[in-house]
């Protein structure tokens, strides 16, 4: 009798584990999941920009249709022209060395919250869409429009 308690009592021990496992593994899988059908992988074009008070932005940048791509796996590809353009906005004329490029990483906390990490720290970003177009808006008060790439 007392043998069959405690193969009762490892059953239990053993399905109360499984439980848990199962719970982790099925919390990790729908949270990569929901990276991989997050609205916001793809590829984008940038259309144009607006300050806070809503007019178009037509600086250096203005027109260039920068690309950026946001991962499943939670990386944001920049656009190398972007840095290439920032170089010589600055007087700089040597080649881009690729290996400047920062590393950024991304991920939502809500439907409209997108979060940019980087190596200088995160910053928190509003996303909406409007149709096939992704709006970003920043805390400064300027919007980045960009149109999704089929």
């Amino acid at each position: 009798m007392l043998f069959h308690c405690s193969i009762m009592k490892l059953t239990n021990i053993f399905k109360t584990i499984l439980f848990g496992v199962g719970i982790l593994y099925s919390g990790l899988i729908s949270s990569q999941s929901l990276m991989q059908d997050n609205p916001l992988v793809g590829k984008y074009t940038t259309l144009f920009s607006k300050d806070a008070n809503g007019e178009i932005i037509k600086d250096e940048f203005y027109g260039k249709k920068y690309m950026e791509t946001f991962t499943r796996d939670g990386r944001l590809i920049l656009d190398p022209q972007f840095f290439r353009d920032d170089l010589k906005r600055n007087g700089i004329t040597e080649p881009l060395d690729y290996s400047l490029i920062p590393s950024v990483e991304w991920k939502t906390i809500s439907d409209e919250v997108l979060i940019i990490i980087t190596g200088q720290g995160n910053q928190e970003v509003r996303y909406s869409f409007a149709g096939d177009t992704l709006l970003l808006g920043y805390p400064n008060g300027h919007t980045k429009y960009m149109l999704r790439r089929k």
